[in-house]
């Protein structure tokens, strides 16, 4: 049945991808390895990511969105690294054997793996024991040319500027209106914060709360951002789990601290959708919105620090790219709420597993 399900659901729908790649692929599904060929004087780049049914997507969730995002959320490892993918492999746990979920999950994969030229060349399937949930393990390769610096986090220098691709936090707010949905509210807001989160989602425009699904349900690897930002960006990641714990690990990483701009964040989201200066009023729902940029996570926007006054040759597909900070002697995130106040030290409040459930 394995076997089976394998050609049924996998090899034969992504045959078509594979051998597109032949100059690539040297061999895929059906041999013991996979044989990749990076292209001359390029680096090999591999990352790897698992998701956990419960714990990234819901049971609930439309299968294709899963396959969707399974493929996307490594892709944009590649993105933050400025690598092109090459091909990847996928390890599917199942408690048992769903032909529509299944079917519908392929589906999607299939389609992120088209749009962004990935095709699967092997991985796995096993039975995850009926008491256990769907588990799906996806490593990505990617190349790029050798004399690329890879964007290292340690390599930010002081008085670099930070930047980010989109509209971080969006996803969130995404998140926080699927919860709602759901009547589940309180389990992704701390109670302090509940009735802020319910006024802010009360007054939001049709067009954002439509774009914050879209943002979470079918994020976009900003693979050709990071082609365009070789000989820009000195260090870079994507924000998978909030701007402010994600740049902390630049920050670690560069010894260094760094200083977002309160009126800079405030921005990103006025500057989209400048109709909600007439639904928000008050400081603190605007705030509040700000935060789900700094705490929210699911977005695989790029954030980078480069020289300042320098940024990306030209806008790369029409992707938004904004300054929000800089960097400066120290240590941690910080946030600079007024231009002539001392700013204030941010708390990281990133996803960390082993801490809680689905955020």
């Amino acid at each position: 049945m394995e076997f089976d399900l394998i050609h049924r659901h996998f090899a034969t729908p992504f045959s078509a991808l594979a051998q597109a790649n032949g100059g690539t692929v040297i061999a895929g599904i059906g041999d013991d390895c996979a044989a990749l060929r990076p292209a001359a004087n390029h680096v090999l780049y591999v990352s790897t990511d698992t998701l956990v049914e419960s714990v990234h997507f819901f049971t609930t969730d439309v299968p294709a969105v899963v396959g969707w995002k399974s493929l996307v959320s490594n892709l944009s490892d590649l993105a933050a690294c400025g690598a092109n993918p090459l091909g990847f492999t996928l390890n599917l746990s199942l408690p048992h054997v769903e032909e529509a979920w299944l079917a519908s999950f392929s589906s999607g994969l299939l389609e992120a793996a088209a749009q962004y030229n990935c095709p699967l060349v092997g991985g796995d399937t096993t039975s995850a024991g009926t008491n256990l949930l769907k588990t799906i393990s996806i490593t990505v390769f990617g190349q790029a040319v050798g004399t690329h610096t890879g964007f290292h986090r340690s390599l930010a220098r002081a008085d670099d500027e930070v930047w980010v691709s989109g509209t971080p936090g969006l996803a969130r707010l995404g998140l926080l209106l699927e919860y709602q949905c759901r009547g589940q509210l309180d389990r992704c807001c701390e109670p302090s914060s509940l009735q802020r989160v319910e006024a802010l989602l009360g007054v939001l425009p049709e067009a954002l709360k439509n774009s914050a699904c879209q943002a979470l349900q079918r994020p976009l690897p900003r693979l050709e951002l990071g082609q365009r930002l070789h000989g820009v960006a000195r260090a870079c990641l994507d924000l998978s789990d909030g701007l402010s714990g994600d740049l902390l690990h630049i920050t670690k990483a560069s010894n260094l601290r760094a200083v977002l701009s309160l009126t800079a964040l405030q921005a990103l989201w006025l500057r989209k959708w400048p109709e909600l200066s007439e639904h928000i009023d008050a400081d603190s729902l605007l705030e509040t919105l700000v935060f789900t940029t700094l705490e929210g996570g699911d977005d695989f926007e790029l954030c980078w620090t480069c020289p300042s006054g320098q940024r990306a040759a030209k806008v790369a597909a029409g992707v938004a790219q904004s300054c929000v900070g800089k960097l400066e002697a120290g240590e941690g995130v910080w946030l600079m709420q007024h231009q002539d106040s001392e700013p204030i030290r941010l708390e990281s409040r990133s996803y960390v597993h082993f801490s809680q459930g689905l955020t």
